[in-house]
């Protein structure tokens, strides 16, 4: 039987160690209900996707303990479940996005050099044969043909090896582009939005668990806490990265103190108008029977004739004849 290590920090998340083929352990962490996964290489260890930076998944981590023990097996657990800071959080996202676009940069000039040497290999399988010369039919000409049928079938390879090797230029660009998005103030406002329904939801079930106790409930409650602490700090973070935002003249300069009923808003690259100022959202005309609801976030820019554009500091409402 084996000696096995259950451990969870929130810098490599939950990690099983000590485990080796033919041993039974990942048999039995396969038919639990978290997903244990295997990483490939001479290290090769268990994990629990999706556990890096979050609270520690006491429950499953204490199930799995328990399941193991019965088979047999020594198990030690060991829980740091030490909340980083958001911008260590950040920076090691960072550096394992840059550690993938490496790989893809990588991959995309392996596939490149593959390409060109198949095309090579296709050229060279046919060089020795005159141009033009006639495949003879029957038995005479089958070396022939299935030296053409080679060289074709290796071009072809190579062709479609080279559009993957173009791909991956594409696939950088975009990785840059969703981590740039992540950042913007609008998206960081609905984030916000959504961590905090997540902690009132989160408050909601610790409140039942108090008042309602039952077999292990000290354990989940300990994951529950943790869970609050990490929500806690991820939420005080975008806070601040809206504070500054908003100092910034970048977000909040549009609400419904100063947007009203017939104004233009600017609003993904085009001028609408105003149906409707709700709170957290506004309604502008579609042109049919239905309005476009938006959130404030979204709002570029304003043009009426009561209120100066937070963004410009001008009145515009000459130009909006030429809409």
């Amino acid at each position: 039987m084996s000696e096995i290590t259950i451990s969870h920090t929130h810098a490599d998340g939950t990690i099983l160690e000590g485990s080796s083929r033919g041993d039974g352990v990942w048999e039995i962490l396969r038919g639990l209900r978290d997903n244990w996964w295997f990483t490939k290489g001479p290290a090769g260890f268990l994990y629990i996707k999706n556990t890096r930076d979050r609270a520690a998944r006491l429950v499953a981590i204490e199930t799995a303990a328990k399941e193991l023990e019965a088979a047999g097996h020594t198990v030690t657990v060991e829980i740091d479940d030490t909340v980083r800071d958001n911008a260590t959080v950040r920076e090691a996202q960072h550096e394992r996005l840059e550690d993938r676009r490496a790989a893809l940069k990588a991959k995309g000039e392996k596939l490149a050099a593959k390409s060109e040497a198949l095309h090579r290999a296709s050229d060279a399988m046919v060089e020795h044969l005159p141009l033009g010369q006639p495949v003879m039919p029957g038995k005479r000409g089958q070396a022939h043909r299935r030296l053409l049928e080679r060289s074709v079938d290796t071009a072809i390879n190579g062709a479609l090896t080279a559009q993957e090797a173009k791909r991956m230029p594409a696939r950088i660009e975009g990785s840059r582009r969703a981590e740039a998005y992540k950042e913007r103030p609008d998206v960081t406002a609905r984030r916000v939005e959504r961590l905090e329904a997540e902690l009132r939801s989160l408050d909601r079930r610790m409140a039942r668990l108090s008042m309602h106790p039952e077999t292990g409930s000290e354990t989940l409650r300990k994951q529950y806490e943790g869970e609050r602490a990490v929500l806690v700090e991820r939420i005080a973070r975008d806070r601040k990265v809206l504070e500054e935002a908003t100092a910034a003249g970048l977000y909040g300069q549009y609400s419904k103190t100063n947007v009203h009923k017939g104004d233009r808003i600017l609003i993904r690259g085009r001028w609408r108008q105003v149906a409707r100022s709700n709170p957290k959202s506004v309604s502008v005309t579609t042109g049919y029977s239905w309005t476009d609801r938006y959130g404030w976030e979204e709002v570029r820019g304003l043009r009426c004739d009561h209120v100066e554009d937070p963004a410009e500091g001008t009145t515009p409402a000459a130009e909006d004849a030429e809409i």
